[in-house]
């Protein structure tokens, strides 16, 4: 579970309380959290951890994430032009937790008989049908 615990409020001035937001509903308050997101002076390393601590806090509340997680992985892989190393990176990781939470290997398919194996059995059991019926004529006679 997504710790919501303050990396965001650790960095950020606590003297705005909610009871000055006490007024405010959440569409009031997204519009207050675009505007500020406009400020052209405002930098990534501030506003990264705001962003995460609601999602971590939305998490921790409703035991989901606030938006469809494949769409915003590949948006992001896109934005970026699918970069090779990510992917790779990304695919390795992936395989390797479905093969510990699953016991079994993504992609490769569950072993099956070797075809040659089984088509030698066949021919081996043939052979000593055959064998066996030889041997019974040969008695008859």
């Amino acid at each position: 579970m997504l710790n919501a615990e303050d990396k965001f409020s650790q960095a950020r001035d606590t003297s705005l309380s909610l009871k000055n937001t006490d007024s405010l509903d959440l569409e009031q308050l997204g519009e207050l959290a675009i505007e500020v997101l406009n400020d052209k002076n405002l930098e990534v390393s501030k506003v990264r951890p705001f962003f995460w601590s609601l999602v971590e806090a939305y998490v921790d509340r409703f035991h989901l994430y606030p938006f469809d997680i494949n769409k915003a992985l590949f948006s992001y892989l896109e934005l970026n032009d699918y970069p090779e190393k990510t992917v790779r990176k990304l695919v390795e990781q992936l395989e390797t937790q479905f093969e510990q939470v699953h016991g079994r290997s993504l992609r490769k398919p569950a072993r099956l008989p070797d075809q040659k194996h089984v088509q030698g059995d066949e021919i081996k059991d043939l052979h000593d049908s055959l064998r066996y019926a030889a041997m019974v004529a040969d008695i008859d006679k």
